[in-house]
């Protein structure tokens, strides 16, 4: 570790586990030593450049102990920024050098990832971990060898679990009229989080079709699939990816570049609502947009393994930096193994779902998706 203080950065979206891994920075700090502070920005790097700090060594007892419990990222706030100049690179050194900073554990997705690595080029004399946080499961190599589940995911799957027999009741006793249910899942480019309802109904006994973008169809397609569905049971649930793409949703844009669906003009589910109602199949949406990230029902809905992950990983980050100043990536294996990733080793850390994962042209995820999900959860 160099020698100085700790800043820690969350970015991007947040999950229900997140701050199990902030718990496990600081728990794992404070036992090493009562000297090394540790700070975050007021909020993220945007608070780092305006000199403004969190300090979060001087956190209560009880407010420490409401990071195991609590979604979200209200703590020390999340931000999605540009890529940073160099006079905005000059600001943050200095900033950080007057708290004694040498070392920065950012929090976060795909491109938290990338932002840690372009800071790493431009800031020396700093060690740099990015510690893996996104529901979407897609931070990884494509075989799953030094990223086998991201922290967040495995929670959001039971999300959905609960999301699922709620929408199944209303679909049930609302059949006369409305008979189809399209809900919406996060997942821009990948149907993780879409396909993992078939986990919820390993014997495919419910009325459901999934839209995954590893296997984008066309709406003649679609509409054929959807009446057979409603043949053979009068109602149908279908689970559409947020960035399946039927259509123009008048696309919004965060700060780094990212597409923002929940801040779009239109959405997927409602392009696919309309055209469905307009074939005469009464359709209505159901959209839980950030509600998928934070929902933990008095923390019932947790995944302890996916909890326990996280913390570990916010732990190990600390264990990591006291033997090397060097910056890297935290992965898990599928043993849930923490290892250390190179930064040179991320250039292509996006991955989409295999086809082994994928029923391809029957809207449905195999039976290898539905053994994968049960190991993580």
């Amino acid at each position: 570790m160099n020698k100085g203080n700790i800043l820690i950065l969350m970015s991007g979206g947040t999950t229900s586990v997140i701050n199990r891994t902030l718990k496990g920075i600081v728990d794992r700090t404070k036992k090493i030593s009562k000297k090394i502070k540790i700070y975050s920005g007021d909020p993220g790097i945007e608070g780092v450049l305006q000199n403004k700090f969190i300090e979060v060594t001087k956190f209560s007892k009880n407010k420490i102990n409401d990071l195991l419990i609590t979604p979200g990222s209200h703590f020390i706030g999340t931000t999605r920024i540009k890529k940073l100049n160099q006079d905005e690179i000059k600001i943050l050194n200095l900033n950080l050098l007057k708290k004694n900073i040498t070392n920065i554990v950012n929090i976060g997705g795909n491109g938290t990832l990338q932002q840690t690595i372009d800071l790493d080029n431009k800031l020396k004399n700093f060690s740099f971990i990015a510690c893996p946080k996104t529901v979407d499961n897609d931070l990884g190599d494509i075989y799953f060898k030094k990223m086998y589940t991201n922290p967040g995911f495995g929670t959001c799957v039971k999300v959905w679990n609960f999301f699922l027999k709620m929408i199944n009741l209303e679909n049930q006793g609302a059949s006369s009229h409305d008979k189809v249910i399209i809900s919406q899942t996060f997942g821009r480019d990948t149907g993780f989080i879409c396909g993992s309802i078939r986990f919820c109904d390993k014997k495919r006994k419910l009325p459901i079709m999934l839209l995954l973008p590893e296997d984008k169809q066309s709406f003649k397609k679609i509409l054929k699939h959807v009446k057979h569905k409603i043949s053979s049971h009068k109602r149908l649930m279908i689970f559409i990816s947020e960035g399946y793409k039927l259509g123009d949703i008048k696309p919004k844009y965060d700060k780094s570049g990212q597409v923002m669906f929940g801040s779009s003009g239109s959405s997927n589910a409602q392009i696919l609502c309309n055209k469905l109602n307009s074939k005469g199949i009464q359709s209505r949406i159901f959209n839980p947009t950030i509600l998928q990230r934070v929902f933990n029902f008095d923390n019932k809905i947790l995944s302890q393994k996916d909890s326990k992950l996280a913390y570990d990983i916010g732990a190990k980050a600390i264990d990591f930096l006291q033997k090397s100043n060097k910056s890297f990536l935290l992965g898990l294996n599928s043993s849930s193994k923490i290892i250390k990733i190179s930064f040179k080793d991320c250039k292509n850390f996006t991955r989409r779902m295999p086809d082994k994962f994928i029923l391809k042209g029957k809207f449905d995820v195999s039976n290898s998706y539905i053994k994968y999900l049960k190991k993580i959860i």
